[in-house]
């Protein structure tokens, strides 16, 4: 340790912790900024990544070909870190500077095609080459700095620069995620990570003049004259570890890319399961320089080592596969142990932390140690400090091949399991080649142990390594069930460039899924019940048709089974249907659908582009009548981007005058706040608005920047179109208008209440959210209640009509929109008659109910009796008056035969005449009479029809015009009416004091 500064040397490693954090920050948030423009399909995420490690390289050969001859090497150091942290705080205003120049200029200058395309590209890389060369240059910098500090230490020091740096990394991917993001959003983080450089710099600067002014130490000053053979000798040593170094950064890749894809289909495709697979794998790189840190002094043969480090790496990776083909299981008991709340997810956040780290960390670990270890074996053979950024910069050339071929050859050609035991085998082959042709001293016992551990393992792995295809696409994520339901047979299973797709099938119902997330399932044969994914598909390519009086050309987002194209293609009216889908193998796996999305393969009108939504818009001028967007839930990494603000006046240059933009959304495993955010971004560029409940999951939405106009049936008669919309209970157009749920007037009343911000791009909320909400199992459950609500809560505020069964309407849909009606029809004919065996199964509880009213109305009703009498009343009101439309009340709340009105006591002629305004939608009368009941009525009457009178007068109140006496009765008369507990009343009540804030 003679001559050692420990204090200058542990402020350097500092330094350099603090530059990994920010440089994955960097990583993490400009892939999130340019799939923005570039999309997230695989050519997309490969170009990224090539950029970044493409600047990185030559950042790295800069130095080598340079930094030689700097005389400051930690001063060049501080430099470039300030330089980078300027560029970080730039970034944002520059990056939406960018995307505007290009929107407004230069695409509708260049058309369509090749020429936006590489517009997209050049000027993607542009952005952020720039900071990647010089964050590629600080790795070679800090090591000659450091070295020259202390020359007798090189693999103490290659090694601890390398632990410092990757550690930082592993932290700053989960602090990008974790904390920077859901705090200040990507503008926030990048700027953060801007500003860190800075200080890094600014004490780099301070420390450079005590570090810079040590001498040159003979160890890295030029090596002495060298016959040429040994001249000769040495270059081929020199290209044998470059190209070594070369050959591990692209098996690494390989297996990083594989282990990502592979655990998607465990831990689900989110930001927060990459984030802690990418900090698993760093943190295996961190430790095993580290571990080369601690032992370097005892190392004689670098190349030794490292010989063994590949061989033991690719026998590591190949352990790997059996390890993960166990991880649905821990999934499994993961989700059926934990409690399903936030403390939950943060236990299930940790599980998948761990399990990451036992699928990656041993490979990575020993990936770890071969960049310190082959600079070291250059170092002391002479080559000087150019060898660190060679080393350095061929090792990320590496890298970027190795994204290229997991990607695009490997992964689509053999599979998963397969492109990672490939690189495994690559790895042991060049471990032995090092420890047979270049290493001095290999010690026999550990050279044939490692031999019998290759042949032992790779049998092993390749038979236990294949997780069952049942639990590839069991979700268990999501399901906490290991394997798919007994009796399901998998059909299809294909490892896609971006995604894994399987298709199952149990008896007649086929389900096609993603990373183990279904996407869409229905049944083969049309003679049995469909499934409630089968009207949404169906009103999603219906649309439309019923929307747009003339929808030539339609574009539709997101393939997924294919039968919402195969619907649009069966009307004649659409000359170009263009879907759009980012995985080739979902469109080869919804082929099984077979005849029921025929059309969308057959119809020479339809015509496939495997491209991302973004991509694709942008390079062209396009404009469309409608656009269908159905892409998956926004909680998949990347998806939440097409539910932006940005995303949805992107769509909205791209249809026409009068189009419209249908857009699929869903209630489940989502809050009512995140669902409020993503509809907070269409309503603020679609002025016109028409919300749909096709079933209690998902929600259609119409959108568009001219008013919509009234929807026809979209399918001629008796037309195949028109049998299968039937079998959906879309028969005919009033059909259609019993699922509607609101206008835009409704979604702007419950942002309003919920308070949520406007989806935006660089603010990833839904992202961030979605997965705790998935996982918490919640459900967004307001407009539900709207929908439900025994009081014409809709009908009053947004001039919704109820359905009548007399239009036409069919009813044999199960979902409440049609069940409700249907319900309510037969209630009001029960209480006319008194006849209740229409009364379907599970409302049998109202039968005693109308028996009791009828009862207790055919005459005065005893004092004995009035709670009684309220009680039944207030369970027939809510099941009547607001699914029963006014026309159709005569007999029931209007002139009703059954009630005589003579000699009622005064609490029951006031909540008769409260129910009877009501049905008569009478908004005066509606607002006297729940006044004057709820002044009659005391606490100790039953606390539902209290509630009944007080939302009743509220409504009273909205309908004649007087918000603000909607505002005091709640204030006022509602201190005495607690919310019954399972009641939505709560809800509704504030929904009507948001409503009169408007």
């Amino acid at each position: 340790m003679t001559g050692r500064v420990l204090g200058l040397e542990r402020t350097l490693l500092a330094l350099f912790v603090a530059s990994g954090f920010a440089g994955l920050i960097y990583q993490a948030i400009w892939s999130h900024y340019l799939g923005l423009t570039l999309g997230h399909a695989a050519y997309a995420q490969t170009l990224v990544l090539g950029i970044f490690m493409g600047g990185m390289a030559l950042g790295a050969w800069l130095v080598s070909r340079r930094g030689a001859n700097w005389k400051r090497l930690v001063f060049a150091y501080a430099v470039v870190e300030i330089i980078i942290g300027v560029a970080g705080l730039l970034f944002h205003p520059i990056f939406v500077a960018y995307t505007g120049f290009s929107l407004e200029v230069v695409y509708p200058a260049l058309g369509e095609g090749g020429a936006v395309r590489a517009w997209q590209w050049g000027s993607a890389a542009f952005l952020i080459a720039p900071q990647s060369i010089l964050l590629g240059m600080t790795f070679p910098l800090m090591s000659g700095g450091y070295l020259r500090v202390a020359p007798e230490a090189d693999g103490e020091i290659l090694g601890g620069l390398y632990f410092s740096n990757s550690l930082g990394a592993a932290f700053g991917a989960l602090a990008a995620t974790f904390l920077l993001l859901p705090a200040v959003g990507m503008p926030g983080t990048v700027a953060v990570a801007g500003a860190l450089n800075l200080l890094v710099g600014v004490v780099a600067w301070m420390v450079s003049r005590r570090a810079d002014l040590r001498p040159v130490p003979t160890s890295v000053a030029p090596a002495p004259i060298r016959t040429e053979a040994e001249a000769a000798e040495d270059k081929d040593f020199l290209r044998f570890i470059l190209l070594a170094a070369m050959i591990t950064g692209a098996s690494s890749f390989v297996y990083e890319i594989g282990w990502v894809r592979m655990l998607n289909q465990a831990l689900g495709t989110t930001i927060h399961s990459f984030e802690l697979m990418l900090a698993a794998f760093i943190l295996g790189l961190a430790f095993g320089g580290l571990w080369i840190r601690r032992r370097s002094a005892r190392i004689k043969d670098a190349l030794a080592y490292a010989g063994f480090a590949q061989l033991w790496m690719g026998v590591a990776a190949l352990v790997s596969l059996p390890i993960f083909a166990q991880s649905f299981r821990w999934v499994g008991g993961l989700m059926a142990w934990l409690p399903k709340t936030d403390d939950g997810y943060s236990l299930f956040s940790f599980g998948s932390a761990l399990i990451s780290l036992a699928v990656m960390f041993p490979a990575a670990f020993f990936a770890g140690m071969t960049l310190p270890l082959f600079t070291m074996a250059l170092l002391r053979r002479g080559a000087g400090e150019s060898s660190i950024g060679k080393v350095y910069a061929a090792n990320t050339l590496g890298a970027i091949l190795g994204v290229a071929l997991a990607v695009h050859l490997l992964i689509p050609a053999l599979g998963l399991h397969l492109a990672v035991t490939v690189a495994a085998l690559v790895d042991i082959g060049l471990g032995f080649v090092i420890l047979k042709k270049y290493a001095d001293d290999v010690p026999a016992k550990p050279y044939f142990a490692g031999a019998a551990a290759a042949l032992l393992v790779l049998p092993l792995s390749l038979v236990l390594g294949r997780a069952s295809p049942e639990a590839l696409a069991s979700g268990v994520f999501r399901t906490g069930s290991s394997e798919l339901q007994e009796g399901a047979q998998v059909r299809f299973l294909r490892d896609g460039k971006t995604a894994t797709v399987a298709v199952y099938q149990q008896g007649n119902a086929a389900t096609i899924a993603t990373n183990g997330k279904p996407d869409a399932a229905m049944q083969l044969d049309l003679g049995q019940p469909p499934s409630d994914d089968e009207i949404t598909m169906l009103m999603l390519g219906a649309m439309p048709l019923a929307a747009h009086p003339n929808p030539e050309r339609i574009a539709i987002i997101g393939w997924g089974s294919g039968l919402s194209t195969h619907t649009v293609l069966g009307s004649g009216k659409p000359l170009q249907v263009d879907s759009i889908e980012i995985e080739r193998a979902m469109y080869d796996g919804a082929m099984l659908f077979g005849p029921r999305v025929e059309r969308a393969y057959r119809d020479p009108r339809s015509r496939l582009h495997i491209d991302d939504a973004r991509t694709f818009f942008s390079t062209g001028s396009r404009r469309y009548d409608v656009i269908v967007s159905e892409p998956s839930n926004p909680w998949v990494s990347g998806v939440a981007s097409l539910f932006t603000r940005q995303f949805y006046a992107f769509l909205g240059n791209h249809l026409k005058d009068d189009g419209i933009l249908v857009q699929w959304i869903h209630t489940y495993e989502l809050s009512d706040p995140l669902l409020m955010t993503m509809l907070a971004a269409l309503s603020a560029e679609y002025p016109y608005i028409e919300m749909y409940r096709p079933n209690y999951g998902d929600l259609v939405l119409l959108a568009s920047r001219s008013p919509i106009p009234s929807l026809s049936y979209p399918a001629a008669e008796g037309s195949p179109l028109q049998r299968e919309l039937a079998r959906v209970g879309l028969a005919n157009a009033a059909d259609f208008g019993v699922y509607r749920l609101g206008s835009k007037a409704v979604i702007d009343n419950l942002v309003r209440l919920s308070g949520a911000e406007v989806h935006d791009d660089f603010h990833p909320t839904v992202s961030l959210q979605a997965p705790r909400a998935r996982f918490r199992e919640d459900s967004a459950i307001w407009l539900h209640s709207l929908a439900k609500s025994g009081l014409p809560v809709l009908e009053v505020t947004d001039d919704w009509r109820v359905p009548r069964l007399s239009s036409g309407m069919s009813t044999a849909g199960n979902d409440d929109m049609v069940r409700l009606p249907v319900v309510a029809s037969r209630l009001a004919e029960a209480v006319r008659s008194g006849e209740t065996s229409a009364i379907s199964a599970e409302y049998q509880a109202l039968s005693a109910q109308v028996t009791v009213l009828r009862q207790l109305s055919s005459r005065p009703v005893a004092a004995a009796d009035i709670d009684n009498w309220l009680v039944a009343a207030t369970n027939i009101a809510e099941h009547s008056l607001a699914h029963l439309a006014f026309e159709d009340q005569g007999g029931m709340w209007l002139e009703p035969a059954w009630f005589v009105a003579e000699g009622q006591p005064e609490e029951v002629a006031a909540v008769m005449a409260a129910y009877q305004a009501t049905a008569a939608r009478d908004p005066e009368a509606m607002l006297e009479a729940g006044r004057r009941a709820l002044g009659l009525l005391g606490v100790e009457r039953p606390l539902a029809t209290r509630e009944h009178m007080l939302v009743i007068a509220m409504l009273g109140a909205h309908g004649s015009g007087d918000p603000a006496e909607a505002v005091r009765l709640d204030r006022e008369e509602g201190r005495l009416v607690p919310v019954l507990p399972g009641s939505d009343y709560g809800f509704i009540r504030a929904y009507l004091l948001a409503w009169a804030d408007r």
